[in-house]
């Protein structure tokens, strides 16, 4: 079975480049025919050569001209493939368009729960891309052979759009590529050191609720806050000395402060954009580091899996989870976490969904 794996979006987003190359190169260590593809108006330059590969550059930025392009480019490959995957592009007539000419299987890819993301935004252009959505969205969706959802949520939510046509439930998390290079591990004995990561810290990270909650302890602790954090937090945050600022760090700024840690922290108010489960990178990066998980929604782990807990914003349980993860080694909170976090392995078990559906 021949599969591509084809994303459109206007600039190559870092995430979304790292999670199609990692796939690609989880594809050529398991020996199947699989290509996957983001095809982008705008190529960066801060790209290796290596992950340019997975990049697609379209001559057009306009918006309909992009997708004819893109559109135009899967039909001229379609034929060296058996099966198409495609991440759904939202408010786009042209997909429900490509799917009704096309005579080949066609899954359609969900990372998100698009009509509640659209509606969090109270603009009139999110108001109307909303009414495209709920047309067009739900007529590619009916036309597709089949759709994958990035967490449970997800594929029920799209499934739904379909009045449950869909069957055969496949989920498709986001990975890391498992290299099982040795973790350092430079904790400190008695001081417990928290870290909380995110690009952007936008309001469904609930940065504020856990910031908010330094005034309920006076345990001794450090919080690592790295990425971008907006003024109304940075004030919160600069009241507690506990607290530690560090903004966007390299690899290797980011590889010590992991080594340190004692846990991670997931996002806490995912409510806020009408949504119950995530599967974030960070996560799976928290964990391939050896680094436990405290988080305020669900995930794809079994409640059965120790290094992942689920609860509130709040410091008394954070800490007493993060003393009872110290005993643990990062190792081994890596091993046990591998079958859920590792792309190579993710990818097989998509395949074989695939190939069976």
């Amino acid at each position: 079975m021949r599969v591509l794996h084809s994303t459109l979006s206007k600039k190559p987003i870092p995430g979304i480049v790292n999670q199609i190359y990692l796939e690609q190169l989880a594809a050529e260590s398991l020996g199947i025919t699989w290509e996957s593809i983001l095809c982008v108006a705008e190529k960066s330059k801060q790209y290796s050569n290596e992950k340019k590969r997975v990049i697609n550059k379209l001559k057009f930025d306009n918006w309909f001209l992009l997708r004819l392009a893109y559109y135009k480019l899967l039909m001229s490959k379609i034929d060296d493939f058996d099966v198409l995957l495609l991440r759904h592009n939202t408010s786009n007539p042209l997909e429900y368009y490509f799917l009704k000419k096309i005579n080949k299987p066609v899954f359609l890819v969900h990372h998100t729960l698009e009509g509640y993301e659209l509606l969090s935004n109270s603009s009139i252009k999110a108001k109307i891309k909303y009414s495209i959505e709920r047309l067009y969205g739900d007529l590619s969706i009916k036309n597709a052979h089949g759709i994958i959802g990035v967490t449970d949520e997800i594929f029920s939510y799209e499934n739904k759009r379909t009045n449950n046509k869909f069957k055969n439930k496949i989920t498709y998390p986001n990975g890391i590529f498992y290299n099982g290079i040795e973790l350092l591990d430079s904790r400190d004995l008695v001081v417990p050191e928290i870290l909380f990561i995110a690009s952007d810290f936008v309001p469904w990270h609930g940065l504020d609720l856990i910031l908010n909650e330094l005034k309920n302890t006076n345990e001794e602790f450090i919080l690592n806050i790295v990425g971008k954090v907006y003024q109304a937090d940075i004030s919160k945050a600069k009241k507690d000395n506990r607290v530690i600022l560090h903004g966007l760090l390299n690899k290797d700024e980011m590889t010590e402060i992991i080594e340190r840690s004692w846990i991670g922290l997931s996002s806490f108010a995912l409510e806020r954009k009408n949504m119950k489960e995530a599967c974030t990178l960070k996560v799976r990066e928290y964990l391939n580091g050896g680094l436990p998980v405290y988080s305020g929604h669900r995930d794809i782990f079994p409640e059965s899996f120790p290094y992942y807990k689920e609860g509130k914003p709040e410091f008394n349980e954070i800490l007493s989870y993060a003393k009872k993860m110290r005993l643990m080694t990062k190792e081994e909170v890596r091993v046990l976490a591998r079958p859920y976090i590792d792309k190579t392995i993710l990818l097989e078990t998509l395949y074989k969904n695939i190939k069976e559906y």
